[in-house]
């Protein structure tokens, strides 16, 4: 069709250049700001969207001025191609203005349909909104300004590429829904303004212009200028978050600087005295003592440090409070400071433990031993009293650790390393006492850390079986026939010789060692299982292995020690696990259903030296015991005449639960008779056997299957004379 009249240059043109002038500046804007901003996706996006904008809407103003048609089709090209590029920034800002993530899949799907639509239009003869390009009809504007357009055969790509359009559109709006319900109303409802506002110039096109045949102008371009309101809006809000943030910047410094100011005005103070009693601190005690120290040594006097340490102190703390403790401990060193001599300094060196140091004082070693021995019970005695702690009334006893100096100590913290030996000792003691650091306490703490540092040596370095060594003790029935034996470990300790486990058990439980030689004994013990087996020993019981409660509590112990006994070619059957109370007072649920693993393995489970602890019937009949033994304390009181009722007792709740009981401690054949009455399943003992070491077990053993070939006749004459072997230097057991 031929143009209705010539192109005449308007108010419509010229809101075209407008804009794209508007949009090259707002990107140029833009640009530079996310560069600066370590660029950030929202602002990098929003300038690429604005450079697409500014030639979209330029081409737009030379297709409406074309004086050809290949100038025209050109500027359709250029229109097109900003339009298709302009998908990817578009998708990048609208996931970075809404705070969603990046999804990098979707922007490299999206780039590649703007490429492809970006290739299209240059390749097909009549871009790609059109089969084939005519010049259209002019467009004659209210004002008289006169537009070029071209028409044509709309194209397959063409409406596919304005379906894909309205789906991002759509996408886009869905996003800014989800960011107002998510809690940003502000920035999610100027999104969304400026989609529909774009969707409806979608829509005039289409449907007013397209669809209808209205010969009016497109305007895709002019619904850029909300973005540049929202941006701008969104920048301003942004700018007042920054003020108000260095506002409180501001006032937050400032506190700070009075807070400094204040801190370096009390700094001295603080620096050597406690906040909450007034005391000096630790800092301030070990300045003066190391003074006082440096100035007896000097004179020829001497002085005393007293470690005290409060009793009960801990308990009322968890029970009441915090702040009724510190309440408490603020007595507490009131009636410190009134006991303590005048001349003597009191310090508080943390928690619930305080310090006091005498001196100078003059006079013999035994006049200062007792001037500070007194001090020390005087305060004993006082912290004995009930203290008043609003309208409660609390005790709280104290132990005090008394070393006297100069004495041979190297330094104030190898004195001071004295007091808290001696407290240690004090506490042990049954607490609310006084103990006076002796040499003896040091060398017992030198043996304890050679101790540790021997049994390590020993796990660290693979000594354990030229050190360590297991003993055996045979278990009987009451006729006479083997039922088992228990692995006693031995420790033969390269300087300070044989110990017993009483010794080293303990402190393989402190040092956490107790799992290392607890998975060492469990391999001896299947090791000699396998040999007596390999060399025909007649063993044909059941082999018991004391396990410690810090075993029992580590983490998978069932599954491991099952693992490790069918790894060595022992059936757990074969082994039983004897267990104290103890290990089932720390978390008896935990420990329930470690031992139901266990007897579910097929070990079988046995618990030592019932009823010297905290027997409790309930759990007992819970337990999947095996086997219960009695402890030595109930069976030494038995005689042909009189029987502990305990013992008794024992037996007869361990036969109603189905459990099989073994006596410890036998010694004496009318220990053995009264047993025997009582009904006791297994008697272990010296009268049977005293723990022997793996070679004279072999031989017990042989002369015990020996022994039982004889008539009964010359069996009891044969076990009458083992009851006066036991003799007051041999009373011992299995607790050996």
């Amino acid at each position: 069709m031929i143009d209705t009249g010539p192109v005449i240059f308007g108010y419509y043109t010229a809101a075209l250049v407008a804009t794209a002038g508007i949009a090259l500046a707002s990107g140029t804007q833009f640009a530079v700001i996310g560069l600066w901003r370590r660029r950030e996706a929202v602002y990098l996006s929003y300038a690429m969207l604005c450079l697409c904008v500014a030639i979209l809407s330029f081409s737009n103003a030379l297709l409406h001025t074309a004086s050809s048609l290949p100038v025209a089709t050109a500027a359709m090209r250029a229109m097109i191609g900003a339009a298709a590029i302009s998908f990817l920034p578009f998708v990048v800002f609208i996931r970075a203005y809404t705070g969603g993530p990046a999804q990098p899949r979707l922007q490299l799907a999206v780039g590649a349909a703007a490429g492809f639509f970006s290739w299209l239009n240059l390749d097909l003869p009549g871009t790609l909104f059109f089969t084939r390009v005519t010049p259209g009809a002019g467009i004659a504007l209210p004002w008289g300004e006169q537009l070029y357009g071209l028409a044509g055969v709309p194209s397959n790509w063409g409406l596919l590429f304005h379906a894909l359009t309205y789906v991002a559109f759509l996408w886009a709006l869905s996003l800014a829904v989800t960011q107002m319900r998510g809690g940003e109303r502000l920035r999610g409802a100027l999104l969304a303004i400026c989609l529909l506002s774009q969707f409806a110039a979608l829509l005039w096109g289409d449907i007013v212009v397209d669809a209808l045949g209205h010969h009016y102008p497109y305007l895709d371009a002019f619904s850029f200028l909300p973005f540049v309101l929202l941006m701008g809006v969104s920048l301003a809000t942004q700018l007042h978050q920054r003020t108000v943030q260095l506002e409180q910047t501001t006032r937050r410094l400032e506190a700070e600087a009075h807070i400094r100011r204040e801190a370096e005005f009390n700094l001295r103070h603080v620096a050597y005295h406690d906040s909450l009693t007034g005391l000096p601190n630790r800092l301030r005690a070990l300045d003066h003592l190391a003074e006082l120290h440096t100035e007896t040594l000097a004179r020829g006097q001497h002085g005393a440090v007293l470690l005290i340490d409060l009793d009960n102190f801990k308990t009322i703390n968890d029970a009441l409070g915090h702040p009724i403790g510190d309440r408490m401990l603020e007595a507490i060193a009131d009636r410190l400071l009134a006991a303590a001599p005048t001349d003597a300094m009191l310090a508080r060196l943390g928690g619930d433990e305080f310090v006091l140091v005498l001196g100078p004082l003059a006079g013999s070693t035994a006049a200062v031993q007792a001037q500070a021995q007194q001090a020390a019970e005087s305060m004993v005695a006082r912290l004995a009293e009930p203290v008043m702690v609003d309208s409660r009334i609390l005790a709280v006893g104290a132990s005090v650790g008394v070393a006297l100096f100069p004495a041979g100590e190297q330094d104030v913290a190898d004195l001071l390393r004295r007091a808290d030996i001696a407290l240690y000792r004090a506490k042990a003691a049954g607490r609310n006492a006084v103990r006076l650091f002796l040499e003896p306490m040091q060398q017992e703490a030198d043996t304890r850390l050679t101790l540790e540092r021997g049994l390590r040596t020993a796990l660290e370095q693979e000594r354990m079986p030229t050190q360590f060594a297991l003993h055996f003790q045979p278990q009987v029935n009451r006729r006479g026939e083997l039922v088992g034996a228990e692995a006693l470990l031995r420790w033969h300790h390269p300087q300070l010789g044989e110990l017993s486990p009483a010794v080293f058990i303990p402190l393989a439980e402190e040092t956490g060692l107790i799992h290392a030689l607890g998975a060492w004994v469990i391999g001896e013990a299947c090791a000699h299982i396998r040999g007596w087996d390999r060399d025909g020993v007649p063993f044909s019981g059941r082999l018991a292995v004391n396990v410690s409660a810090w075993q029992l509590s580590q983490p998978r112990f069932a599954e491991q020690l099952e693992a490790q006994v069918r790894a060595a070619g022992i059936e757990p059957s074969r082994l039983a696990l004897e267990l104290t109370e103890s290990a089932l007072l720390r978390d008896f649920d935990s420990a329930l259903e470690t031992l139901e693993q266990l007897s579910a393995a097929g070990f079988r489970l046995a618990l030592d030296d019932f009823g010297t602890g905290y027997s409790s019937l309930s759990y007992l009949q819970r337990l999947p015991l095996d086997v219960l033994k009695v402890d030595r304390a109930f069976v030494s009181e038995l005689t042909p005449n009189t029987t502990n009722p305990l013992a008794g007792f024992i037996i007869d709740v361990a036969h109603r639960l189905g459990i099989a009981t073994v006596a410890e401690g036998v010694e004496s054949v009318p220990q053995r008779l009264a047993l025997e009455r009582l009904g006791c399943d297994g008697l272990q003992g010296y009268l049977i056997c005293r723990p022997v070491d793996e070679a004279g077990f072999r031989r017990w053993l042989v002369e015990h299957q020996q022994a039982r070939a004889l008539p009964q006749a010359q069996r009891n004459a044969h076990d009458a004379p083992g009851a006066h072997d036991a003799s007051a230097h041999d009373r011992n057991s299995s607790g050996d």
